[in-house]
């Protein structure tokens, strides 16, 4: 998600990088350039072989902060507009919205300047994005260690940082938002002297930072009915995001189950002496049950269950070593 293409301030044509998201098995790949949807107006939308490629944009205000993805609507809000406005246009168009980058803490005078959110007044917005590749790999860029980072720029992603995710579990205390993880993605050619070097190439970033979609059935073959499909789970929360840098998350499972129903992140279910909560991940790591914001049980192994005894918004985490690899949206439990 969050891919920039020479639509705005990235490197490569949609038919190219969609033609790399197929190549590295992408099943969807999500375009945001900045304030523009020509090529959505060219109809570039649609099936690159077995890859959906979706076109949004990527709005932001006249101080160049609140920078917002906007998927599922066919015109550019003026630039004029604060970002409660287009945030509350985008709702009322009936777009998904999605703050990107939302806390970016270098300085504004820091050699690379950062675009945080700055208005949490907002009404509308459907989610934020939780883990933004370059916002992360961007704050940890030192003169020390430029040159590691540079070539070999997966490595230094460790996880979601402890302020976003305390933001995004306070936000779901009160109502659904969704977390997803974005590549950002520009392909930026670095030049330092006679050294020339594609930062983050495309399919470098397309084997990070992913999120992962809940469908109820298989993504379709019509383009209409998928991209309904892919807003849909998203805006509902039936997402989960990973790091494939350490490993292919798919087959990944988090549900809660009570003495009738199961409920997969996004879901609400009702609170019972029954009521269990479930992980399955793929490969061994350190498991994490977050409930409200706070930690309730830790265990290393590919399986965990807990036993849920109060109402919540409770999520899961996965670490590998010290390096976050699976952070699930919430299911939430209601009273009974």
């Amino acid at each position: 998600m969050h891919v920039h293409t020479v639509d705005s301030d990235g490197t490569k044509t949609h038919e190219a990088i969609a033609a790399i998201a197929a190549e590295v098995g992408l099943d969807f790949v999500l375009f945001a350039d900045h304030m523009t949807l020509q090529s959505l107006h060219e109809g570039k939308e649609g099936y690159i072989g077995e890859t959906l490629a979706l076109i949004g944009y990527e709005h932001n205000d006249h101080d160049d902060c609140n920078h917002y993805l906007i998927f599922g609507h066919d015109e550019v809000f003026p630039a004029s507009m604060r970002a409660a406005e287009y945030v509350a246009a985008a709702a009322e168009k009936g777009a998904l919205g999605i703050m990107a980058h939302p806390d970016e803490m270098r300085g504004r005078d820091a050699r690379f300047r950062s675009y945080p959110w700055t208005d949490w007044d907002v009404e509308g917005f459907d989610g934020l994005e939780i883990w933004n590749q370059m916002s992360e790999w961007m704050e940890n860029l030192k003169f020390y260690n430029q040159i590691l980072m540079l070539f070999s720029p997966r490595k230094w992603l460790r996880a979601p940082t402890a302020r976003i995710l305390r933001k995004w579990d306070e936000l779901n205390m009160t109502r659904k938002v969704a977390g997803i993880a974005s590549v950002d993605a520009h392909g930026f050619l670095y030049r330092a002297g006679p050294l020339h070097l594609t930062i983050f190439p495309y399919k470098v970033q397309f084997k990070s930072l992913r999120t992962h979609l809940i469908l109820d059935e298989p993504l379709s073959k019509d383009v209409g009915r998928a991209k309904a499909q892919v807003y849909r789970a998203i805006r509902a929360c039936r997402v989960f995001v990973s790091n494939y840098r350490w490993g292919e998350a798919r087959d990944f499972r988090v549900e809660a189950v009570n003495s009738s129903v199961s409920a997969v992140p996004g879901d609400d279910i009702k609170l019972d002496k029954d009521t269990l909560l479930s992980v399955s991940a793929p490969l061994q790591g350190r498991i994490r049950v977050i409930a409200d914001g706070k930690l309730l049980v830790e265990q290393r192994g590919k399986m965990l269950e807990y036993r849920v005894s109060r109402p919540g918004a409770y999520r899961v985490e996965v670490y590998r070593g010290d390096k976050g690899w699976i952070f699930s949206n919430h299911i939430h439990v209601r009273p009974q």
